[in-house]
């Protein structure tokens, strides 16, 4: 319980920490809402020419998009891999390693505190945005999810697939000083197999190629029973990959850390 309550503080003390610059916290909330009024816009112009592509027409893009807006910013770890890497880079690392707390627990709850924050940032938007998007027609008013307790399962399941992808990029910091060209290049190749800017399922030629890496698992898998676009044998297999998922990650981050730590030289700290 001591334990629990350590790593407890350690959330809090986010949350009021990123709380405490209120003029970033305004304009985060407006870059969010106009990252998602763009698709948003894209794809409505995009339907007015095809009514149907690959299976989705206007009502259904717009919740897929939607639902995505909301998880990404609840699932994804993005931005805690330079967290890591910084640590590592200047020798804060070191500090770490001394204090009695797993450095891997420590940055969980570092990212759980951040997604609190970035739900939080987005979810008065989407309360704004949903019944302008309804009254337009782009939303029909019967599109909740069928499945919200496979949906909530599925989704922080998807939050541990993404705090291990990138707690596992963060620690290459280890060996690569030059990491930063590495992320940016990652990053782009992320966000595409990820299903951040269109369903992967748009590219039927490349679904063998989505089912092979664990990116989609993190939020379109969730997105699409949040949709009702699966059928429960579905539902049970994704759920079935996000654990072997979650299964190889995390025994690739405790090797990598070892590894790591082993050849760790603090410069600072």
């Amino acid at each position: 319980m001591r334990r629990l309550r350590k790593y407890g503080t350690v959330w809090l003390l986010t949350v009021q920490d990123a709380m405490t610059y209120r003029l970033n916290f305004v304009i985060s909330w407006l870059i969010n809402l106009y990252t998602l009024l763009i698709p948003l816009a894209m794809w409505a112009m995009i339907f007015r020419e095809t009514p149907d592509i690959a299976g989705y027409n206007a009502h259904s893009m717009t919740l897929y998009l939607v639902v995505i807006a909301l998880l990404k910013y609840v699932v994804l770890a993005d931005g805690i891999h330079y967290t890591i890497a910084g640590d590592i880079e200047s020798g804060k690392l070191n500090q770490y390693l001394n204090k009695p707390v797993h450095y891997f627990a420590y940055m969980f709850f570092v990212n759980a505190g951040r997604r609190s924050i970035q739900f939080a940032l987005l979810f008065i938007p989407l309360v704004v945005l949903l019944p302008g998007l309804t009254a337009a027609g782009l939303l029909a008013p019967d599109a909740l999810p069928q499945q919200p307790g496979w949906a909530i399962v599925s989704a922080l399941l998807g939050l541990a697939i993404s705090f291990l992808i990138f707690y596992c990029l963060g620690l290459v910091a280890f060996w690569f000083v030059r990491y930063h060209v590495l992320f940016i290049f990652f990053s782009n190749v992320y966000w595409f197999l990820s299903g951040m800017w269109f369903p992967p399922d748009v590219f039927t030629s490349l679904e063998w190629l989505f089912r092979l890496v664990p990116f989609p698992y993190q939020v379109y898998f969730t997105a699409k029973i949040c949709t009702n676009a699966l059928t429960e044998r579905e539902i049970m297999e994704g759920i079935g990959c996000q654990l072997l998922w979650i299964g190889i990650l995390s025994a690739f981050s405790y090797w990598i850390w070892r590894k790591g730590v082993k050849s760790y030289q603090a410069v600072g700290g």
